[in-house]
């Protein structure tokens, strides 16, 4: 069967064999069947119409039908068993629905034995993309059978007319089916090369203590009050200078900032937060819903740089200095602090190390081998640039509640409070929109 011909069965096997994980398993045990409902009785005058039905059981009652003996499983078949059973002779199949009509009848046969479309099988889904168990399901392997029996008429009716021959694309074709089945197999024997072994991934764990380390946090946000804007007199507006004097002016800088260190002491002194949390917002005469304090378990990389050594060189029960923003001032506080388990970031680490490792066989095969791509031919040769460094640190999901508040004009400190704490939430006015930027 032609190159070309098989990677479509493979590509056809797979989708196959995929949609079949989704669905029950072919071996699956049947769903018990339901208790048959016990039929109405019978009217008084028409006792006699129709003969009486048994009644189901109670739940409760002890002289339940015995449960019926499960089929004996079919034992294997030998390999050399037929499978598949065509009335075809390779070579001699006619070209045409004429030829076809007049040609003898003949009583050549094709036999696929099922070692041999085990073999086939076995190619067109790889055991790594089989449902668990790695048993295939009936349907698919009626599917699989049905279409090669198609592709291996259509091909040999191909060769015979001589279709390679005549059209070079054909032939070309087919040599890059080759080389594509050939590129996924050395890709399959490296990635299952590449795999790393207990003691790499042990080895790795116990070299990057820090990697593994998860605190609870809480997180304590005092806002600054939103000074009113001062009027400006002005000849048309004369009055505005009266005005002015009644004007409230922006709070001490100075004052502002002793509060917050006083909350910071009373925190770290073991005050609960929320309760501090809504002192603050009450200073600051806002009439928004504190935030939450509660942050749950972070690890190395989600808080902004500066801020992560700091919070994670605390012991638990530690409390961080001030941050500030032009919103306001934040504090963390360490709940608790441990050491994941080699058991629960075993998977983790295989995922961030293998694509590293396999990079590294693959550049071993092809990073030797320089390639020249001609500007006149291409528009110019793509730029080629540094890999990409493999410990690329991850990025903060949308609403992270840990990124370190934005900055906001003093116009509207009471909905930068918010935001800056719930950032992936809309902005409700102008304002506040002005304030998440």
């Amino acid at each position: 069967m032609s190159r070309l011909f098989f990677n479509l069965i493979f590509i056809l096997a797979l989708s196959l064999s995929l949609a079949a994980q989704d669905s029950k398993p072919a071996n699956a045990s049947p769903a018990p069947a339901p208790v048959p409902a016990v039929p109405p009785a019978p009217a008084a005058g028409n006792a006699q119409s129709s003969p009486a039905r048994p009644v189901a059981p109670a739940p409760g009652n002890a002289t339940a039908a015995p449960a019926q003996p499960e089929a004996p499983a079919q034992p294997p078949l030998p390999p050399s068993t037929p499978v598949i059973t065509l009335n075809f002779c390779p070579g001699a199949a006619p070209s045409n629905a004429n030829a076809a009509a007049n040609a003898p009848k003949t009583t050549c046969k094709k036999v696929i034995t099922k070692a041999e479309f085990d073999r086939v099988l076995d190619a067109a889904i790889p055991r790594s993309r089989r449902p668990a168990g790695g048993d295939i399901p009936s349907q698919v392997k009626e599917a699989v059978a049905k279409e090669y029996v198609n592709m291996y008429i259509m091909s040999h009716e191909a060769e015979k007319r001589g279709l390679q021959n005549k059209d070079p694309l054909i032939e070309e074709m087919l040599q890059l089916s080759r080389m594509q089945v050939l590129a996924m197999a050395l890709n399959q024997e490296l990635q299952e090369n590449t795999k790393l072994s207990d003691a790499e991934i042990e080895k790795y764990y116990n070299d990057n203590p820090s990697a593994f380390a998860e605190v609870s946090l809480r997180r304590l946000y005092i806002p600054k009050p939103a000074p009113a804007p001062n009027p400006t007199s002005t000849p048309a507006n004369p009055t505005a200078a009266n005005a002015n004097d009644a004007t409230p002016k922006p709070a001490d800088a100075d004052a502002l900032k002793a509060a917050a260190d006083k909350l910071h002491d009373r925190a770290a002194a073991g005050e609960d937060l929320d309760k501090l949390e809504k002192e603050a917002f009450d200073a600051a005469g806002t009439k928004q819903t504190p935030p939450p304090t509660q942050m749950g378990n972070r690890r190395h990389g989600i808080l902004p740089p500066d801020q992560d050594a700091l919070v994670f060189a605390l012991d638990a029960g530690g409390v961080s200095k001030l941050f500030d923003n032009p919103g306001g001032w934040y504090l963390y506080k360490v709940e608790s602090k441990r050491t994941l388990p080699l058991s629960d970031v075993k998977e983790e680490i295989q995922r961030k190390l293998q694509p590293e490792k396999l990079k590294d066989a693959r550049d071993a095969i092809t990073g030797n081998i320089k390639s020249d791509l001609n500007e006149k031919y291409f528009g110019g040769a793509p730029t080629s640039g540094p890999a990409p460094a493999s410990g690329k640190a991850p990025s903060a999901p949308a609403n992270n509640a840990t990124d370190e508040p934005a900055s906001a004009p003093k116009t509207s400190k009471a909905k930068t409070a918010n935001n800056i704490v719930h950032k992936a939430q809309p902005a409700k006015t102008p304002a506040a929109a002005n304030a998440a930027h």
